[in-house]
């Protein structure tokens, strides 16, 4: 019997996934992705600037354009806990979001979402949608599993007006989706 090779994760890997704690930064959206590329020099992180996807007509056919989704945030995830004076340094960060008294690491509702765009990559891009009588059931993609409130449905556009609530802030966004076919059960 051949002895199989064990791949070990390197140990300063960091998953946003698992990681123990997760954190966000507020920078000058003219600084964000800088400051997203400095602060792993000055805390044991991995960071995300969250992405959104959206078609944009242009010279007679949809192109995929790509817009920040929260500008000026940037989430951290960490196996450590964070001391916020050494981010705090880099020029264009503006605050470490916190709640109360030094408590850093997002909890709650936050924390979830904040878990929701790493399991996309930060890339927020399309669904996959089916009409059920006069419904609309997604079936795939983001807004499946989405964390918030669809306050609007354009059919004609394929678009859905998302509310992102986060640490108190409102997000408005308008999410596509892509019209699939519905699986019909068989009638033998």
């Amino acid at each position: 019997m051949e002895a199989q090779e064990l791949v070990d994760t390197p140990v300063d890997y960091i998953s946003p996934l698992t990681s123990k704690y997760a954190y966000v930064i507020l920078t000058r959206d003219d600084r964000q992705y800088t400051v997203a590329q400095k602060v792993p020099h000055f805390f044991p992180c991995e960071t995300m600037t969250p992405i959104l996807s959206k078609r944009k007509w242009v010279d007679g056919e949809f192109k995929q354009v790509k817009h920040l989704l929260m500008p000026g945030y940037i989430f951290l995830f960490s196996n450590e806990r964070m001391d916020p004076s050494l981010v705090h340094r880099l020029s264009g960060v503006l605050k470490v979001l916190q709640y109360g008294d030094k408590v850093y690491a997002l909890t709650g509702y936050d924390e979830q979402l904040a878990r929701w765009l790493a399991r996309y990559g930060g890339m927020i891009g399309f669904s996959q949608a089916v009409r059920i009588d006069a419904r609309i059931q997604v079936v795939q993609g983001p807004m499946k599993d989405v964390l918030c409130r669809i306050t609007d449905v354009d059919k004609r556009k394929r678009c859905a007006k998302i509310e992102l609530q986060f640490c108190g802030a409102s997000f408005i966004v308008w999410m596509d989706f892509e019209w699939v076919e519905a699986e019909t059960p068989y009638a033998g």
